[in-house]
């Protein structure tokens, strides 16, 4: 999909995912991406994440680790939370700039076994005024499984109080 052009890799292993050049905060210095917090390879998350902006679209490939076991032998539901929020997030941070979550609504309609292999499929659907919504499908790597659907409604930062935060450091 990336060698088209109309698709994007974007960086996924340690470091965060920077807003939309000349958005709020495009100037933070090198952080993690939160799914990344484990070091140990393979043992919680381990996803590659491709933006389509024209489209306000992003697809996630993630494989859920041993550190993310919620019921035996399944991946834990906030697991499957963290990686929807961070995959509307960082389509909407891209797409719009810097944004934090406001509402996240999941349907979870069946387990995830652990190690399986997941398309997250992540759209922003309308923005109105600050407010961007988004949904977001979870479904198994062969698509035949709708494992849960979510909404979210990220709000944009304010550019005015952001800067004046970072001048203030961070108050």
């Amino acid at each position: 999909m990336a060698a088209t052009g109309t698709w994007a890799r974007l960086p996924s292993y340690r470091h965060r995912h920077r807003p939309a050049e000349g958005t709020p905060g495009d100037t933070l210095g090198d952080t993690r991406l939160f799914p990344h917090a484990i070091d140990d390879p393979g043992a919680g998350f381990e996803i590659a994440m491709f933006l389509n902006a024209s489209e306000r679209r992003i697809l996630c490939l993630c494989q859920t680790g041993p550190y993310l076991e919620g019921p035996p032998g399944m991946t834990h539901g906030g697991a499957i939370a963290t990686m929807i929020d961070s995959t509307m997030g960082v389509c909407v941070l891209r797409v719009v700039g810097a944004v934090m979550t406001a509402n996240l609504n999941i349907d979870y309609l069946a387990p995830v076994p652990l190690g399986s292999v997941l398309l997250l499929d992540g759209r922003i659907e309308r923005m109105e005024g600050r407010k961007v919504f988004l949904s977001c499908h979870v479904r198994a790597a062969d698509g035949d499984t709708l494992h849960a659907r979510a909404t979210g409604l990220f709000i944009r930062l304010d550019p005015t109080k952001q800067q004046a935060q970072e001048k203030g450091g961070g108050r």
